[in-house]
């Protein structure tokens, strides 16, 4: 490449990033005329048509050059091109299509003992520039929140954004974009309302009924919007494309959910009452951190794993693999076989790509269960740790996925029993925690179980057992506006207590008394 070729497609791309894109083209049109084979100048005019609504120039084009070339890597690069414009022209069998060659150059890549140059990431933000760390992404999610609530249009935080300030208290550090949603019912009063807010829409590639994204002019934060409706006893989301078939959806389902009006510093503002309810929906053991989570292809509550998704998926396993980040790769490769296990090219690419990791010794890529949690939350005193407690917490244990133990206080001992224990609370709970059946220890809970209190912590089940009926009617009435579903009675062990035990213990401190003296 000639010094004034490279001088001229620098220009190219620094037009193309600051959004100057009939300039680029003017540019691009003759270089492409006088270069038609040349890969660095057709990479950028497919970027750019693809950007441009042109995306229909672009197969015919991408083929002429994946034709040309030589080599896995290019093979796949090309083939790649051509799946993303067939995805944006809404040709998802081909797109499929073409993704599938470029993951097979890949895999005959491997298979030949090399893998793509990784790409250097790009660094991260300091914090003060970081508009989600410093604070200001927030400011401005609750004062569009509330504008939009002066104006009767419920908007709420949603996905991402509302498992940060649910589980952090705060937006998550790594985000890239805010995330709201609104019913269907006040979708176009809420896209011109946004826009009249100062609101830029931002062109997608694909436009969906239920789906837009926004950004600030001043601060270029994005803001994803996302339309729910009802469906029967379930609110759905996703992407809508209407008159196209079911494959072409992307479902996703939520458990009714309300919203309630809470104060926030800048106005009043709109905020699910039960946001666990979304959020395991969404990430199953939401609590648990995952950054290489991708909402359109991890969520767990989509409804199907449609061919839209799958195209997403291949497409980006497909876009880190070409860039050598293999760790990202093989995390969409692992996603797309939980999705669907038979997907044999899915799985053919993930142990190639485990291969690659281990003989470069780099680290493997974990990714946590998230399966569907089943916290359950009981209360106890534990006093003289014994046998019938073991007991207990292996049952409590087995009725879900977590188990969560309130060792009582020495004070709520005394007003129950008329005694304090005989071990503090301090040392009750280390006994507790320590029994491998117990997966949290609290020591400071409300006497009365409610049912708020139980989704505020996202708790399933209330267990306990009972040694009499009289223990049985008080510890009912403690949990009396628990639904019914969410308490279970455990059998209570027979032979064993701590009052027997403080008898035994009484006794034998005795007899050595009476066999010293005599």
């Amino acid at each position: 490449m000639t010094s004034e070729l490279e001088g001229s497609l620098h220009r190219v791309k620094d037009l193309i990033a600051v959004g100057k894109f009939n300039d680029a083209d003017e540019l691009l049109g003759p270089l492409k005329s006088e270069n038609p084979l040349s890969q660095d100048i057709a990479r950028l005019w497919c970027s750019l048509a693809m950007r441009t609504g042109r995306a229909v120039a672009v197969p015919a084009y991408a083929t002429t050059i994946y034709e040309h070339v030589q080599g896995d890597f290019y093979k796949a690069h090309w083939a790649h091109v051509l799946g993303t414009a067939s995805f944006i022209l809404l040709d998802l069998p081909a797109a499929q299509a073409h993704f599938t060659a470029a993951l097979n150059h890949l895999i005959a890549l491997a298979k030949s003992g090399k893998i793509p140059p990784q790409k250097e990431k790009a660094k991260q933000l300091q914090t003060e520039a970081n508009v989600f760390v410093s604070g200001k992404a927030e400011k401005l999610l609750w004062t569009t929140c509330a504008q939009l609530a002066q104006l009767n249009i419920p908007v709420f935080p949603f996905a991402g954004t509302l498992l940060g300030l649910v589980r952090n208290g705060r937006l998550l550090d790594f985000d890239k974009d805010i995330d709201i949603a609104v019913r269907m019912e006040s979708w176009d009063a809420c896209c011109a309302a946004l826009e009249q807010a100062g609101w830029a829409k931002v062109p997608m590639r694909i436009e969906y009924a239920n789906y837009r994204d926004y950004v600030h002019p001043e601060l270029g934060i994005t803001l994803d919007v996302c339309g729910l409706r009802d469906r029967g006893k379930q609110i759905v989301g996703g992407f809508a494309l209407p008159g196209y078939p079911d494959d072409y959806q992307r479902v996703s389902v939520f458990p009714k959910f309300d919203l309630m009006q809470r104060n926030a510093d800048y106005g009043s503002v709109w905020f699910p009452r039960q946001p666990e309810k979304i959020l395991r929906a969404f990430y199953g053991d939401w609590r648990t951190p995952n950054p290489n989570w991708d909402t359109v292809v991890s969520a767990l509550n989509l409804e199907n794993f449609t061919l839209l998704v799958r195209c997403y998926a291949y497409h980006r396993l497909t876009q880190h693999w070409l860039l050598g980040d293999l760790a990202k790769a093989w995390c969409y490769a692992h996603q797309i076989a939980l999705k669907d296990p038979d997907d044999v090219l899915a799985l053919r690419s993930r142990q190639w790509m485990e291969r690659a990791i281990v003989r470069l010794n780099r680290e493997m890529p974990l990714w946590p269960k998230n399966q569907l949690q089943k916290r359950v939350y009981t209360r106890m005193v534990a006093d003289l740790f014994h046998e019938g407690h073991i007991n207990f917490l292996r049952e409590a244990r087995a009725l879900g996925t977590h188990l969560t133990v309130c060792v009582v206080s020495d004070q709520r001992v005394l007003e129950n029993k008329g005694k304090f224990p005989v071990m503090k609370q301090a040392e009750r709970a280390a006994v507790v925690a320590a029994c491998k059946y117990v997966d949290a220890v609290m020591t400071e809970t409300p006497p009365r179980v409610t049912q708020e209190y139980m989704l505020e912590h996202g708790f399933d089940i209330y267990t306990f057992a009972c040694a009499s009926e009289q223990e049985r009617q008080e510890k009912y009435k403690l949990c009396n506006m628990l639904s019914a579903e969410m308490i279970q009675e455990l059998s209570y062990t027979p032979g064993i207590s701590t009052s027997d035990l403080v008898l035994r213990i009484q006794e034998g401190a005795g007899r050595k008394q009476t066999d010293a003296k005599s």
